[in-house]
């Protein structure tokens, strides 16, 4: 049963399952897709109650159908891992996997017996294949939020040069440019020329990176994803498919780190 046209809808029957709603802007249609490791529809924000009720309906067989491929895909792939800021687990960062090594404040007054000597304005500090993270180590809450912000402050400290440099090369211009934390997408090039990131993307290798930089600078001259706008990235970044396919298969990893 349906809940009130009052009431936004949340999950939709498909065959013996209840599948969860999720309202995006950057659709115009519905589509399933996998997140956090189940199968999702993702359905235009714009869409009324009534309007989705009707499309939901009349493609049920559809949805059935995607919805079979789909959870065969699941079984086959790997579970993306979740994250609990524990020692001697592991995340990305530029394309390499680090591993999380706490140490309590009063540890590090000189510095660790490996040299280290934590930044006065940060607690985390990679070297090599290890992420040392300064604080409360028993908390699940500081060691993500301490993570979240190095991993913002290096985006932003990678982009600016960065943009600047292919700016020029495609010849265009923007406002500025800002760091997010993005729950289903890499960037956006707003109207008004405003830039924005999702910081995690910085757990990518940085040509893959930067792949998403010309992609979203090339939006300055084509707002769409027509053919004119592929030929330009391509011309600008000749590894864009190469990109794009890594962002295929490890995205949803990417994606669901440190979400909430």
């Amino acid at each position: 049963m349906f809940k009130s046209l009052n009431s936004p809808l949340t999950h939709h029957p498909v065959g013996n399952q209840t599948l969860e709603l999720v309202r995006t802007a950057r659709k115009s249609s519905i589509a399933l897709k996998i997140k956090a490791n189940k199968v999702v529809v993702l359905v235009p924000k714009h869409y009324s109650n009534k309007r989705l009720q009707t499309v939901l309906l009349s493609h049920q067989s559809w949805l059935m159908h995607t919805l079979s491929k789909l959870e065969h895909k699941l079984k086959i792939q790997p579970k993306a891992q979740v994250f609990n800021g524990k020692h001697g687990e592991s995340f990305y960062f530029f394309g390499r996997s680090v591993k999380v090594l706490l140490q309590a404040n009063d540890s590090n007054e000189g510095g660790d017996k490996n040299g280290f000597m934590p930044q006065a304005h940060n607690n985390v500090h990679i070297e090599g294949e290890n992420c040392f993270v300064i604080g409360n180590a028993q908390s699940k809450q500081h060691v993500c939020a301490s993570i979240e912000k190095f991993m913002i402050q290096t985006a932003q400290t990678y982009l600016p040069s960065k943009l600047e440099n292919y700016a020029q090369r495609i010849g265009v211009t923007y406002q500025s440019v800002s760091v997010k934390g993005y729950k289903s997408r890499w960037g956006s090039c707003c109207s008004d020329s405003r830039l924005q990131f999702n910081w995690r993307l910085w757990q990518a290798p940085d040509w893959v990176i930067d792949y998403v930089i010309v992609h979203e600078l090339c939006h300055r001259i084509h707002p769409n994803h027509s053919q004119n706008f592929w030929a330009l990235v391509m011309q600008h970044y000749p590894r864009t498919n190469e990109a794009k396919l890594m962002i295929k298969q490890q995205g949803e990893r990417w994606i669901q780190f440190l979400q909430r």
